[in-house]
């Protein structure tokens, strides 16, 4: 009968063990094998520097990764397709908004899965339309080119109250420097409207008055 050594037990002894710790990693799910989910595909113009093995999220909950990026010529277009290894219990509803966002001050990218309502579900294989990446870099370019056109606006703005300022300032001293014309123009048309009411008044109480001119005698 043959014997074997201790150097061999241990051998095989470790080769168990290490067969059993994968066994372990496997059923508890700590290893992804991939074999627990389905695919979908996104396409888009610009993915800002994804790369594999980017998270992707369903309403901000991890639910799987990139797992291949490919550029596809249609036409006059270029694009980029995303290939995407979702969970087996993650469903996304139809005509969901897929974009790409940034994690952390790290500046990590990854695909952000919105789908909140609608009814059925997207099928795996299926191939989403992704949003337009926006450019942080370039929104702030915007952003500053519109803070400067702000102040270009408080500024004229600021001009034209000044003016207002100068013109009320010049309306003021010109009704301050004739201020008895003014007032006496007032008066003056305060008699003519009194004296119109007087000769109204006369006209109804004498309207025979209007069929006959007054004679003027001359005074010799």
């Amino acid at each position: 009968m043959r014997k074997y050594g201790n150097e061999f037990k241990v051998g095989i002894f470790f080769i168990i063990c290490l067969l059993g710790g994968f066994y372990l990693i496997f059923s508890t799910g700590k290893l992804d094998i991939r074999n627990d989910g389905y695919n979908v595909n996104v396409v888009f113009n610009e993915i800002a520097g994804l790369d594999k093995k980017a998270p992707v999220m369903l309403n901000g909950l991890e639910v799987g990764e990139v797992v291949d990026i490919n550029a596809r010529y249609t036409g006059d277009k270029t694009e980029i397709v995303l290939k995407l290894w979702l969970k087996r219990q993650a469903k996304i509803r139809k005509n969901p908004v897929v974009s790409i966002k940034t994690l952390g001050l790290m500046g990590e990218k990854y695909v952000q899965i919105s789908s909140s309502g609608g009814k059925g579900f997207v099928q795996p294989g299926e191939t989403l339309s992704g949003q337009p990446y926006i450019d942080m870099d370039e929104l702030i370019a915007k952003a500053d080119g519109l803070s400067d056109d702000i102040q270009g606006l408080i500024g004229n703005v600021n001009g034209l109250t000044d003016e207002v300022k100068k013109l009320a300032v010049n309306l003021n001293y010109t009704v301050e420097s004739n201020q008895d014309r003014i007032t006496e123009i007032i008066k003056s048309l305060d008699t003519a409207s009194n004296n119109m009411v007087i000769f109204s008044e006369d006209i109804k109480l004498h309207p025979w008055k209007l069929m006959f001119r007054t004679n003027n005698k001359k005074i010799r």
